[in-house]
């Protein structure tokens, strides 16, 4: 029995283009005028597409361009032994082995690889151990196909079996599900196959833990007395300039500069949402007060001509990125160990961390009566429902007023 010609070609699919003008590019298959598309794992601009089919290609573009021949020719020598032919028979048979492109790690690898581009280290990070993870938990190549609410639920229970808890488990799905929506929107995977949310996996949030200090607790801290010229006693500065500063984070901190400073604030945007907030950045302003100019005549540098300077000798201006961030880091670490230490010989009951210092920041503002939006736009929250999980448009005098509280004992 003769069939009916089927037709494949690898075409640009313009109706999902991404973020940076780039689109997929899908194997059409095309029979008795129905079109299918499959993702192939390769994507292109309209400049690139170009390229590809030109006579002078070359390099990568080149390389593609063969990528592409080849997964059009198995496609073709499928379809043709498949009599009649059925969509339903070539989707069983061609897409038994995913391609490397269309498997978890590769698109794990290549976001991280965009995030380390754009100095997002500690992001970046966070998603390594999420693949390292799943690559204990399921050696061998693992397809978005192999990733079902089953799949998670045994993931769930072999994480509890190591002695994990649940917001464990959740720190390490939550850049999954990230890593399977961008493989959605690139094309790799069909959304049907997507296996979060309600009636599907849902990813623990975890019990809640006590990160906040009442005011009592904070009046121990500022009280305690430390030997000048102690590690102690420059941890314990920093983690009051901290938590007097809206909760500050080191990163923030370390790369503020003196034209950060006017006579009665600190204006600053977080180094967290920097590049994701490009179009509306947020800008925090902090209301300057006895405490806080003490802290920066005690720490800071010397004021120079060169308002560009940094505030604090935690960088230097010569350091690119990478060893920032791992001075960063180490100076965080060097914080929190010695108030670790401090929070223990105090009797508190949790750990004394600089996360600590921005939730008693955030805690006691809005417990002193001030609103949620107040709180929201010191500590920089693009929503006003990160604040509230977390635990615009105020005046200086406003916010200073609410400020008193932080000092209230």
């Amino acid at each position: 029995m003769k069939q009916d010609k089927v037709y494949v070609k690898i075409v640009p699919d313009i109706r999902r283009i991404k973020t940076d003008s780039r689109f997929p590019l899908k194997l059409r298959i095309t029979y008795k005028g129905e079109r299918k598309y499959y993702a192939t794992g390769l994507d292109a601009s309209p400049a690139q597409w170009e390229v590809i089919n030109s006579p002078e290609v070359k390099g990568k573009f080149q390389k593609m361009r063969i990528a592409m021949a080849e997964i059009e020719k198995k496609a073709f020598e499928f379809s043709s032994k498949i009599i009649p032919f059925s969509f339903a028979t070539f989707e069983r048979e061609f897409f038994k082995e995913a391609p490397a492109e269309q498997t978890v790690e590769a698109v794990y690898n290549n976001y991280i690889g965009e995030l380390k581009a754009n100095e997002q280290f500690g992001t970046a990070k966070a998603y390594q151990d999420s693949t390292n993870t799943l690559k204990r938990f399921r050696s061998g190549r693992l397809r978005f196909e192999d990733i079902t609410k089953e799949f998670l639920n045994d993931f769930e229970k072999w994480m509890l079996g190591k002695g994990r808890s649940l917001t464990t488990v959740g720190f390490y799905l939550r850049p999954l599900r990230t890593i399977f929506n961008i493989a959605i929107e690139s094309g790799v995977v069909r959304p049907e196959l997507y296996p979060f949310g309600r009636r599907k996996y849902v990813i623990p949030a975890g019990q809640s833990m006590k990160r906040a200090l009442n005011i009592s607790q904070i009046k121990q801290i500022f009280q305690y007395k430390t030997e000048p010229g102690s590690s102690l006693e420059k941890a314990k500065d920093f983690w009051m300039f901290s938590y007097l500063c809206n909760g500050m984070n080191m990163a923030d901190i370390a790369r503020l500069r003196w034209s950060n400073l006017s006579g009665d604030a600190i204006s600053f945007q977080r180094e967290k949402t920097k590049r994701t907030k490009r179009d509306n950045p947020i800008n925090i302003v902090v209301v300057r007060n006895a405490q806080i100019n003490a802290l920066i005549e005690k720490w800071g540098r010397p004021q120079t001509k060169n308002l560009n300077g940094y505030l604090f000798d935690i960088l230097d201006s010569r350091d690119q990125s990478e060893p920032a961030r791992l001075k960063v880091e180490l100076f965080t670490h060097f914080v929190n160990d010695w108030m670790k230490g401090l929070g223990e010989e105090l009797g508190f009951d949790l750990k004394l961390t600089t996360y600590v210092a921005r939730h008693s920041f955030a805690t006691i503002l809005v417990r002193s009566g001030a609103p949620l939006a107040l709180a929201k736009q010191t500590l920089g929250h693009a929503s006003i429902t990160t604040t509230e999980k977390y635990f615009a448009g105020f005046e200086l005098a406003v916010q200073a007023e609410y400020a008193k509280a932080l000092v209230n004992f």
